[in-house]
């Protein structure tokens, strides 16, 4: 769904809200489990839904209030067909959509193995 370069923000939702992030930092998405892996600014983000591709966004500054009660500050948030979204800078990622353990390309870590993000027993 997503084209590296190209104008526009994947829309994706994940822990009850929607997110968008510039279509331009996906680097890779696929299928996982029942959700969806998406690659971004060199980060594992999760996503429940990909909910697809929007050429433009209208992105409004985030209100002061909002960053009273939110530590991660957003790029801005938008409305897209009715539904409030948070736009995400893939350089300054929500703790939210990351991977809670990330994969490794290095065959000890993918098998589960000590240095894999997890405790040893």
């Amino acid at each position: 769904m997503s084209v590296p370069h190209a104008p526009g923000f994947l829309l994706m939702r994940r822990a009850g809200g929607v997110w968008g992030i510039p279509n331009g930092a996906v680097e890779g998405l696929a299928r996982d489990g029942a959700g969806y892996r998406v690659t971004a600014g060199g980060q594992a983000l999760a996503a429940d839904e990909i909910l697809g591709v929007v050429a433009d966004l209208r992105i409004y500054p985030v209100a002061p209030a909002l960053r009273r009660f939110w530590s991660e500050e957003p790029a801005g948030v938008a409305v897209h067909a009715g539904v409030p979204l948070v736009v995400v800078d893939p350089r300054r990622l929500p703790a939210v959509l990351l991977c809670e353990i990330p994969r490794c390309e290095i065959p000890r870590c993918a098998a589960g193995e000590a240095g894999a993000g997890e405790d040893e027993p």
